[in-house]
């Protein structure tokens, strides 16, 4: 009698030493990540064509192949390094691009926390309430509201607000509405003689470069006051015109959530349309809602950029517009240096807010 042969029993996967592969978001968040250089490198060449390989021509002509690629290795390194030239604005004189854009920065920044936080609290609950109801009434409103905001430039709303309260403005708080965030000239003589020494340049104000916390640290009530309010109408301004941007994408998203089996089953159990909209409803579309947002940052961009030029607001928007005009800057392509940066922070917003998303998502969370 032969004694059967054993077969070596398989390894038990429970009990491997080995180090546990990535989890899939874990390879969701790599493989994002590993697309950032392409992209980077796509922009860079774009940018490159369109804007500093035209402002050579026009200086050198027959630069060559060779000449191309030493062009586009000197931007690439201009841009990173922050070698960007020097300002020539009568308002700021020599002072450096990179040193500008951190003045004007902060300022934008602020306005952009007050937008934004407008722009959620209106646009989160009207987007969930539209794409729910099955009224005719609702979505023809939402049509025509999104419609009314695409049409209507960001410039004419913000000219309206300033020709409608000019007057009273200047009655109520002896200033102008669109001189900017921060008072202007006259009120500063009316109140403190001239202007105090942590605003620099009759426009930034010290150490922070946010307008309404350097009035608290300095104690400036009146400014505090005043800067309050003018932040306030802009980001309504901004708000008004995104938010009809953003529902044009938001309202569809919900519709097509509010059709999904789980919600007809949740239904049927007795479960009521307020908590299937505002619970479960809103908790599934968020991850949706951010993506949205992040497909229409380069609209908001836009729409707070014009909004500062039109209240001749010292920030971002204001710098953007003078680079496209090609005034009161030098050095290398300005207008390049401003599609860059807008470039790096549209690129490095996406994959933050795909990677959030994909966190939030339920049924990410719910695979671990």
């Amino acid at each position: 009698m032969f004694a059967p042969r054993m077969l070596p029993a398989r390894p038990d996967p429970r009990r491997d030493s080995r180090p546990s592969r990535l989890s899939p978001f874990g390879r969701f968040v790599l493989m994002r990540l590993a697309l950032v250089p392409g992209q980077l490198l796509f922009v860079l060449v774009i940018l490159y064509l369109a804007i500093y390989e035209p402002t050579n021509l026009s200086t050198q002509q027959n630069v060559g192949v060779l000449g191309s690629f030493a062009g586009f290795g000197h931007m690439v390194v201009n841009d990173f390094t922050g070698n960007w030239g020097v300002s020539t604005f009568q308002q700021y004189p020599g002072v450096p691009l990179v040193q500008l854009y951190a003045y004007l920065l902060p300022s934008s920044l602020e306005l952009a926390i007050f937008a934004l936080g407008i722009s959620a609290a209106v646009a989160y609950p009207v987007a969930l309430w539209i794409g729910w109801s099955r009224r005719p009434g609702v979505d023809v409103a939402a049509r025509v509201a999104s419609l009314f905001g695409t049409l209507l430039p960001a410039f004419v709303v913000g000219l309206l607000v300033i020709t409608a309260l000019f007057f009273w403005f200047l009655g109520q708080f002896n200033d102008l509405p669109d001189v900017g965030v921060i008072p202007g000239l006259t009120w500063w003589f009316a109140y403190y003689g001239g202007y105090p020494p942590w605003v620099l340049y009759q426009s930034i104000t010290q150490p922070t470069g946010l307008p309404l916390v350097d009035g608290v640290i300095h104690q400036a009530w009146s400014f505090e006051e005043l800067t309050l309010i003018k932040t306030l109408i802009q980001a309504a301004i901004i708000s008004l015109v995104y938010v009809t941007i953003f529902l044009r994408h938001a309202r569809s998203v919900v519709r097509a959530a509010s059709q999904e089996v789980y919600l007809t089953a949740a239904r049927s159990r007795g479960i009521s349309e307020h908590t299937l909209l505002w619970t479960h409803t809103a908790r599934r579309v968020t991850p949706t809602f951010l993506i949205v947002f992040a497909l229409t940052l380069p609209a908001y961009l836009g729409t707070q950029f014009v909004v500062e030029a039109t209240f001749l607001d010292p920030g971002m928007g204001f710098l953007a517009f003078s680079s496209l005009t090609g005034q009161g800057t030098a050095g290398i392509a300005p207008l390049q240096v401003m599609m860059f940066l807008l470039a790096l922070l549209i690129i490095f917003w996406l994959v933050a807010v795909d990677v959030l998303a994909r966190r939030m998502d339920p049924r990410e969370v719910a695979s671990g």
